[in-house]
């Protein structure tokens, strides 16, 4: 699938610095290594038992109120009813998302999206294109290597999470943000003092360092524009093409959010025109 060439690149720099940090915990101490990656495959293999859902997000089944709640909102979707109705999990830690597909059989909600939906706070067809969003991108959180993957690159996250929660303070501060831009400054004279001590290795590694930086952050971002791509196809495909434009715009914050609503309303159109018109006009008289 397409995907899997972009996801692969985005994960280039994850791999490297975990491959870099697993090696010095095999070399500190071998038994320990093993053990973590027996718990590694522990985690890959029952990811998506209930054990595993629990641990990944906190989840636990719905009740039979709450599951009937949430069917209810989502009947408009033709791929979901019958016999690939998902089960419908409420979980607590979903990562910033409101509804995640680990594989076709079961549906995990925020506990605030369940609240909206109890409650009435969120039309159904909003409720629709969220769930569809999370079908679209079902081929990547299912994925084994997807996974496999993550875990081997937990030592990455966790870096990852300390730049998140320390960068903000890093920005506001005038010596480290002056740091971080003179990097290149820093690496070209290294480079240069390496090749001219011939110290090939080190030359190496910091070349590799360099284009580490440079690249990671593109390559991140085209992974996040696939994922979105993803979304969106399966929204179209469900016929709620409309409605995700209409709920880009109703709170878009610049010019691509416009340019993302306006290219969904074109291939809705093309894709579903009497779907999406009577979906439109519902839309409409419910506001």
């Amino acid at each position: 699938m397409r995907w899997r060439a972009s996801w692969a690149a985005a994960q280039i720099t994850g791999v490297i610095v975990s491959t870099l940090i697993w090696m010095v915990v095999a070399g500190s101490s071998l038994g320990a290594f093993a053990a973590v990656a027996g718990f590694g495959v522990l985690l890959v293999v029952g990811r998506n038992t209930r054990i595993g859902l629990w641990w990944r997000f906190g989840a636990r089944p719905a009740t039979p109120f709450e599951e009937r709640k949430v069917l209810a909102a989502i009947v408009p979707i033709a791929s979901l009813r019958g016999r690939r109705q998902p089960a419908i999990w409420v979980a607590s830690r979903l990562a910033g998302r409101s509804v995640v597909m680990p594989r076709g059989t079961d549906l995990l909600v925020s506990r605030a999206l369940l609240q909206q939906v109890v409650f009435g706070e969120i039309d159904d067809d909003q409720v629709c294109v969220l769930v569809s969003q999370a079908a679209g991108r079902e081929p990547v959180d299912h994925s084994r290597l997807v996974a496999a993957v993550g875990v081997y690159c937990s030592p990455w996250l966790a870096v990852e999470t300390v730049r998140a929660w320390f960068g903000p303070v890093a920005r506001g501060a005038a010596v480290l943000s002056l740091s971080w831009k003179g990097r290149w400054l820093i690496v070209a004279v290294a480079l240069v003092d390496s090749a001219h001590a011939a110290r090939w290795p080190a030359f190496v590694g910091l070349t590799a360092a360099g284009l580490l930086s440079a690249t990671a952050p593109h390559l991140r971002r085209r992974w996040e524009v696939t994922l979105r791509g993803l979304e969106n196809r399966r929204v179209v495909a469900d016929g709620l093409g409309l409605v995700l434009s209409s709920m880009i715009r109703d709170q878009r914050r610049g010019v691509a959010d416009e340019e993302r609503a306006e290219a969904l309303g074109v291939r809705a159109s093309a894709s579903h025109p009497a779907a999406n018109h009577q979906m439109g006009v519902h839309r409409d008289a419910q506001r």
